[in-house]
């Protein structure tokens, strides 16, 4: 069988009559282990011919000739450089309580992306550079499927209407589901952030239901801040809700014989390893 990458990289090819397609990449949010993913699927595309404007908090060194790079970097701390272990080496006594600690938990991992999310959004509201960047034409735009729509809401103000892929890092957000129309029922589907396997105990699909409904809320709660964060600086409605749910495919680093068997739809896409060198290399001697 060959690599999921190959057979997404033949599809775009052959929608562009074997023509180069202008791409654009946004991607805010400063965490290296997300960008690890995404990287190796940006770099191929260049590889294969298509012209690439990636925007990210994480540019390369020594870009191909037709990789153009934006960066965020001093808009917000690196995920690498800021990542507090404290929470984890130590965690709070409430963590312990027995029965809504987990919960308690997952719910101030979720509280600090949102906060992240809205607080890179503002930053780079007027951002010149970025600007500059929408400004132009592009045939598809890749945008990351987290804790942020604000890029999705930076395309309308420009009247940008290219086809829009979404990447993901991990499993879907509760919030995806609706977007796409999968089944996210919290009775059989582990939320992303909780160490749960199917099939779950009462106790754990009763907390796993609570989660949900809490992820959808405040996800919504973010959307709805950077919706308002957008209408402000433009002076113009953006219907940011309607541009999340326009989105033509969903990729997820995933893979079901690691993250078990979930109802999929066409318009999601398992592409779990496709960041890995499949490059063969002798082992290194031990000296």
């Amino acid at each position: 069988m060959r690599p999921i990458i190959h057979n997404i990289l033949t599809l775009i090819t052959c929608l562009y009559h074997v023509e180069g397609a202008t791409i654009l990449a946004l991607f805010p949010h400063p965490g290296k282990s997300h960008h690890m993913v995404f990287e190796p699927l940006f770099l191929k595309l260049a590889q294969r011919g298509h012209q690439m404007t990636v925007a990210s908090f994480f540019p390369l060194e020594n870009p191909p000739a037709n990789y153009t790079e934006l960066s965020f970097v001093g808009h917000a701390g690196l995920g690498l450089e800021v990542l507090d272990m404290a929470m984890y080496e130590n965690p709070p006594l409430k963590y312990g309580i027995p029965l809504i600690g987990d919960i308690w938990k997952q719910r101030d991992e979720v509280r600090s992306l949102a906060r992240s999310a809205v607080t890179i959004c503002e930053k780079l509201m007027g951002f010149k550079p970025l600007i500059e960047v929408l400004k132009q034409d592009y045939d598809l735009v890749i945008v990351e499927n987290f804790n942020s729509d604000c890029m999705l809401g930076l395309l309308h103000p420009y009247g940008i209407k290219a086809p829009v892929i979404a990447l993901s890092s991990s499993n879907a957000f509760p919030s995806s589901a609706e977007r796409l129309g999968f089944v996210d029922n919290p009775s059989y589907v582990p939320i992303i952030t909780s160490p749960w396997t199917i099939p779950m105990s009462y106790i754990q699909r009763v907390k796993n239901a609570v989660l949900n409904v809490y992820f959808k809320s405040i996800l919504q709660n973010i959307q709805d801040t950077e919706k308002a964060i957008i209408e402000k600086h433009y002076g113009k409605e953006v219907p940011l809700y309607n541009l999340s749910k326009n989105i033509s495919l969903l990729m997820l680093n995933t893979f079901h014989e690691l993250n078990g068997v979930r109802p999929l739809v066409p318009g999601l896409l398992e592409v779990g390893g496709m960041h890995l060198d499949r490059e063969e290399k002798e082992i290194p001697q031990v000296s």
